[in-house]
């Protein structure tokens, strides 16, 4: 795919996949500033420069801007300003409800986050139910060596049963084996019949596997597993509630762990590295390539997932982060007065500075080594 067919399809998978979620993220801030009598001067669709005002209701203006990176709220007295004695600038708001506007923005992301997931399960979810494994590369001296598989071959059957067919317990997201697994493990000490797609031609392989292969992988063989075909699966609303909460909850623990694991070694480095918007917009785009097999369930769920994960991440207590400025009112709490607002505008320009740096090396390294 080239340049322009990669922007062709990346650049309206982004706006579908993170702009809504950065509009929620944007109208939780809005609506809390408004409940707590801050004026609001503009809500804006994507980042400045202005394409054109659509309107104002009421003191704010609503903006449609040039760069489709989302949305934003510019709240008045939000900075250093003359007019901090103004009782409706953000500056001169009580500490409480300076802290429930910041706090909304991650809250509502965590709000849709529910909301998505439930639906995707409620409306979309399916289950697979054919499989292509294709061979990704054959171990040096192993059984699949011997009994000639090679890489690109595509396995179809093992000994006479046709492994493309997930049983019922294999259609589950859980951790249970796969037809081709079984099949082989079944093998192992015996003879075995695989037949395979080469080059779009059938041919049977034969041999066997001694009795004390490598237990993880008996064949020796690594593969990319294709889901083929899928069918709706219906849930009830409890039991899709239940799962987004499942999915959800699942998805805060990983990201907690994931310090730890590293740490301890328990997970690799290269599983740690950071995902940018250009790799999370590899990860939609070949989502939708996945609908015609899957539906859009896969989609909508990484959407609810991603909405949780840009909640959390905003809570980080990093400055320029909403976490970081919530940290700044948690202190003003504990002193019992304000850090100064001009050294606290600093820090969070010294801290925007930094993640910008980091979003440009993220930026690259999802061009130059892109997310499988």
């Amino acid at each position: 795919m080239d340049i322009f067919s990669s922007l062709a399809v990346g650049i309206p998978t982004f706006i579908v996949l993170l702009g809504p979620l950065m509009i929620v993220h944007e109208l939780g801030h809005f609506w809390a500033a408004r409940k707590a009598g801050i004026k609001v001067e503009e809500f804006g669709l994507g980042i400045p420069p202005r394409a054109v005002t659509l309107f104002k209701r009421g003191e704010t203006i609503y903006t449609l801007n040039w760069l489709p990176l989302g949305a934003f709220v510019r709240l008045y007295g939000e900075g250093v300003e003359d007019n901090m004695n103004d009782p409706r600038a953000f500056a001169m708001a009580s500490a409480r409800w300076r802290f429930i506007t910041i706090l909304a923005g991650p809250v509502m992301n965590f709000l849709a986050a529910i909301l998505i997931v439930f639906s995707a399960y409620l409306l979309f979810a399916t289950r697979p139910s054919e499989i292509e494994y294709r061979i990704t590369q054959v171990q040096a001296n192993s059984p699949a060596q011997t009994i000639g598989l090679q890489a690109n071959d595509i396995i179809q059957r093992v000994n006479g049963v046709d492994v493309t067919k997930l049983t019922s317990e294999a259609q589950g997201r859980g951790s249970a084996p796969t037809p081709l697994s079984l099949q082989v493990r079944e093998a192992i000490g015996k003879p075995i019949v695989i037949n395979v797609l080469r080059n779009g031609q059938p041919v049977e392989l034969k041999g066997a596997i001694p009795s004390d292969p490598n237990s993880s992988a008996p064949l020796g063989i690594f593969l990319d597993n294709k889901i083929t075909k899928s069918e709706r699966i219906s849930y009830g609303i409890v039991d899709a509630f239940g799962l987004a909460l499942r999915d959800l909850s699942g998805a805060v623990v990983a990201m907690i762990r994931a310090p730890i694991d590293l740490i301890s070694g328990a997970m690799p480095l290269s599983q740690a590295r950071p995902v940018g918007v250009v790799g999370i917009t590899g990860i939609g785009v070949s989502l939708i390539k996945q609908m015609p097999t899957q539906g859009p369930f896969p989609f909508v769920w990484f959407a609810g997932i991603l909405s949780m994960l840009i909640g959390l991440t905003n809570l980080l207590p990093f400055p320029a982060l909403d976490g970081g400025r919530l940290t700044f009112i948690i202190i003003e709490w504990l002193r019992g007065r304000r850090v100064d607002p001009t050294r606290e505008q600093w820090v969070h320009a010294a801290g925007m500075a930094f993640l910008l740096a980091v979003f440009c090396i993220i930026t690259v390294f999802d061009i130059v080594n892109p997310i499988r």
